[in-house]
């Protein structure tokens, strides 16, 4: 069978980690380069350092802050100036299947410029597979206001900033949609249906090390999905029907997924003027308090 590269996509805070590490029940290399664990997350991030770099340097190029919200076109991570990136990252992908024949990476930022990684992997010639990994926006939001001390009500917005706008280009390849509840509740279950999905084999050492010595549910610092909609705390609606259609997916993915997906889109895409406006008044924010910082710095 031909090398396969699997990756974990999804928003911060939503359990790419925890699911990236349980690509190894599968066999699934994660390399050698993986950046180390910080108090943020003390069980690992699980992330190649040249993704990171990668991701990094193509958000800068692009003028994109992680926590930007305002929609960037599809045309931007394809653009000719940002050809060196993706030899680096075919490259990266020929490096990554030579060394361990099959391999996963994630890195949150890899959903939000998708467009870039799908050119790459057709570059290298690559047979790419997605775990869609996803959250309760409000969970995440309070994640990210915990550590970040970002708003929830951007929190939420980022969430939809990363999932909505380039998931439909997953329709095509080998694909499986996990929530992070499902994955904390149900370990096994939900490796075993990733497994099912995209066609890989269980190694029941490894899953049972996976389940038993790697996760735990004191990873989970924040309400269920269902004690989340129970909170009754205000959520944008576009946000809530997008996340209702990914915990369907989740158990099964309907005929009408994806027409539905693309009213999502639509209606994340009208919100488009208001966003940019946020992330204009947070950029002039920041640098007005740099500036103030580096008067202060001199006085």
């Amino acid at each position: 069978m031909k090398s396969r590269i699997i990756s974990v996509i999804g928003m911060h805070r939503s359990g790419t980690s925890a699911l990236t590490k349980g690509l190894e029940a599968l066999g699934i290399g994660l390399g050698d380069t993986i950046i180390p664990a910080a108090a943020d997350n003390p069980k690992g991030y699980w992330e190649d350092r040249l993704v990171l770099a990668i991701n990094k340097a193509l958000l800068e190029r692009c003028d994109i802050a992680w926590n930007d919200l305002r929609i960037v076109e599809e045309g931007e991570f394809l653009d000719p100036a940002l050809e060196d990136l993706a030899d680096q990252a075919a490259k990266l992908f020929a490096d990554r299947i030579a060394a361990y024949g099959n391999w996963g990476f994630k890195d949150p930022r890899t959903v939000r410029v998708l467009p870039f990684w799908l050119h790459a992997a057709q570059r290298a010639g690559i047979d790419l597979q997605f775990v869609v990994a996803f959250r309760h926006p409000l969970a995440v939001a309070q994640s990210l206001q915990v550590r970040n001390g970002i708003p929830q009500v951007r929190g939420m917005l980022m969430w939809a900033a990363y999932l909505l706008p380039f998931l439909d280009r997953i329709r095509s390849f080998p694909h499986v949609f996990v929530t992070y509840d499902q994955l904390l509740d149900a370990p096994e279950d939900s490796i075993r249906k990733i497994a099912d999905t995209l066609d890989w084999s269980v190694r029941r050492d490894r899953l049972a090390d996976y389940t038993h010595a790697f996760l735990n549910k004191n990873l989970r610092h924040h309400p269920t999905d269902s004690e989340q909609d129970s909170l009754q705390q205000p959520v944008p609606e576009v946000i809530t029907s997008a996340y209702t259609l990914l915990s369907q997916a989740a158990s099964l993915i309907s005929p009408d997924f994806w027409e539905r997906l693309a009213q999502a889109q639509a209606a994340h895409r009208a919100l488009h003027p208001i966003l940019q406006q946020m992330d204009a008044e947070s950029e002039h924010r920041r640098k007005r308090n740099q500036s103030i910082f580096q008067r202060l710095l001199h006085a």
